[in-house]
Formats: structure tokens, sequence, C-alpha cells
């Protein structure tokens, strides 16, 4: 799919020092006078041309067995990336320098490894669609697979490390929100939630409760206590919403995505939300909270990634991601990067961010060549 026309297309690869990032959209903000100042003020003594460019997106395939597709991806406790393989029916561990290891033994042929989440027990959790089982590998690579207590044919999607001490999942055809402990013991949750919700995606909110994701009837935000006590939020949502992913934000919100809609949500603590558009052909899937303070979220449709300020300001990343990719699964990693997942493409992206700084809101590119005046 060509490239579509983003609100500010970023190319520091040909552009080191991204002055055309310096002329908003109409949907961009206008750069203000200190921060022009300040632009202007580099290019002037000759940093702008010099800069070294950094790479920012770097995929890697090599390691990862063919038509695995890579789909939930993950910090692990051992500073490294874990990813499900959920055609492969494998686990995967990507160091940050991109080596990758599968493992395969212990898990059920045909399972469907899906979501992925790093345990409080200094573990990785995930989740077995198709077996309706709950996975457990620890870093050496030993896989436990637990399915007492799990209704048959759950079908569990998401799963995230809960403020208790335990792990909680979705389960999207049973229409429960389960929680396991790391002995492995099962407690399922249904009152409070509306039939056929299409469960999806879950995480652990900045107010000690789960929040999750209703997919259908009609799309819905929703909160558990970790006494399993549910609260449903759809005020604000588009009707034909498609929403999956869900994360913790910097600024005490939580944050979906919305395929269908092309929008980028956020919902408070009480339950107020507000959805931003991204424009169209998106497909927005994964979200993550970024170690630079936005969210970023994984453009399925149009091969990019894109990043969203606490405030609502949108920028979108393409190049360096091969054409055709659908970024999937995103995660901060113990890096300092963004880790994605390419299901189509059988990758694992990595988006170094860490050499780019931002005047009122507008990005001056690669730093490296600029100590002389910065502090």
């Amino acid at each position: 799919m060509a490239p579509r026309d983003p609100i500010r297309r970023v190319n520091p690869l040909a552009d080191p020092c991204n002055c055309r990032s310096a002329v908003p959209s109409s949907r961009g903000i206008a750069v203000g006078v200190p921060g022009l100042a300040a632009w202007i003020g580099l290019a002037l003594l000759g940093l702008c041309g010099g800069a070294a460019s950094a790479q920012v997106v770097t995929e890697f395939s090599v390691g990862i067995s063919a038509n695995s597709e890579p789909f939930g991806i993950a910090a692990g406790a051992d500073g490294n990336l874990w990813f499900t393989e959920y055609s492969g029916d494998r686990i995967g561990r990507i160091t940050p320098t991109g080596v990758v290891t599968e493992f395969s033994a212990g898990i059920t042929p045909d399972s469907g490894p899906l979501s992925i989440t790093a345990g409080p027990d200094g573990n990785i959790w995930f989740t077995e669609i198709f077996t309706s089982r709950i996975g457990r590998i620890t870093p050496a690579g030993v896989v436990t697979e637990f399915s007492a207590g799990i209704t048959p044919g759950a079908f569990p999607r998401g799963i995230t490390a809960g403020p208790d001490g335990n792990l909680w999942f979705t389960e999207a055809v049973a229409n429960q929100i389960g929680r396991i402990t790391p002995l492995g013991v099962v407690t399922e949750f249904s009152a409070g939630i509306s039939p056929s919700s299409g469960l999806w995606a879950i995480t652990a909110g900045p107010d000690g409760n789960l929040w999750f994701t209703g997919y259908t009837n009609p799309p819905r935000i929703g909160r558990i206590t970790p006494l399993g006590v549910v609260t449903e939020f759809t005020a604000g949502i588009a009707a034909d919403a498609g929403i999956e992913a869900i994360s913790a934000g910097p600024d005490g919100n939580l944050w979906y995505a919305n395929q269908n809609n092309d929008t980028i949500g956020s919902v408070t603590p009480l339950g107020v939300i507000t959805e931003f558009p991204i424009g169209s052909f998106a497909q927005p899937r994964g979200i993550t909270s970024g170690p630079d303070g936005n969210l970023w979220f994984a453009e399925y449709a149009s091969s990019q990634v894109g990043r969203i300020t606490p405030l609502g300001v949108v920028t979108e990343f393409g190049d360096g991601i091969s054409p055709g990719a659908q970024p999937r699964g995103i995660t901060a990693g113990p890096d300092g990067n963004l880790w994605f997942t390419d299901p189509t493409g059988n990758r694992i992206g990595r988006i170094n961010i860490a050499s780019y700084i931002f005047v009122d809101g507008f990005e001056l590119g690669d730093t490296s060549a600029w100590s002389a005046v910065l502090p």
C-alpha cells in the first residue's frame, strides 16, 4: 500500500533535522516563537545539515521460523523482548540487539499463542486462544500450561499483570474475565459484562483496577476491580468502533486503539472518553505507553507506527518499515526503544526514539551533533 498523506510525515534518514516537520498541516499545531527561534539558531550554526542521522527503524527476521506470524510482544524482566508466534505455536525471545531464540517445548500444537505479558513472578505469561489455556514460560524457556478452572472453549485473548500480584485475561467466547494466580489457580468473572461483548485486550490501570475492551454489542471499555466488580462505559465511543488494544497512559488515563474508525481514544478513570482521529486507512490495532511520555500505536493497514501525545497531537512513522508490513503488537522495551510485531512480514521491528527531541511539539531530529549547544 502506498504511503498515505500523514499529519506530519517524518523522514529522519533523508532529512536529519526534520526541517519539513516544522510546517504543520491543518490539524497540526503552530510552532511557537521560542521554538522557531531555537530551530533557526541551530540551523544557522550549521548543525542541522551536519547532524549524523540515526537509523530509526530496524527490522529483524533472522531466527524467526517461516510463517510463524509474530503477534503479541512484551518486555521481560530479563531485559529482552518476548513475543508469541500465533501460527508457529512458539514463544520467541529477542535481545535488544536482535538475536532471536524460539521455544516450542511444552506448548500444545495448534494452540494459537496470542497475547503476552510479563508476570509479577519474573516469568512471561501468554494466552492460547484455540486450546483455552494460559501459558507460563520462564526466562530459561520452561513452559507450563494451565487449563483447570477455565471454561472449555473460552478463547482467552488478552492478558496482563494486575495490581494484586495475579494475571488477568479476557475470554472472547465465554464472555468472561479470568484471573490466574502465579501458581495457576483460576477464577472467572461474568457478572456485569454485557452479552456477546467480544472481549479483547486488558491492562492494569493507574487506579488499581483492570481495564478491558469489548469489540461488539456495542463497543465498550470495561473496568473490573480486583474483587471482580465490573463497570462498562460506552458513551463517546462510535457505534461501529472496533476496539482491540488498550494501555495505561503517562497522563493517568487509559488509551485504546479503534481500528474501524481510525481513531485513538482516551478514557479517564471516571469513564470520560475522548477520541482523536489519525486519518484514514490506518487500522490502529496495538498501543503502548512510550518512554517519551507519549502513546505509540501500530497501524496495521498503512505499514506505519504512530505516536500521539496526551494532548492528541499525532505523528506517523513509516520510513524503514517494509512496504506491505502490517504492524500489530507494540511495546516499550527495556532498552528505551519501541518494539513491534509484523505478522505478515514474519518480523520484529525496533524503533529508536532516543535521539529525538521536540520543540513546541515539533521534532528537530537527531541530536547527536548538538552537544555543543545542548545542556
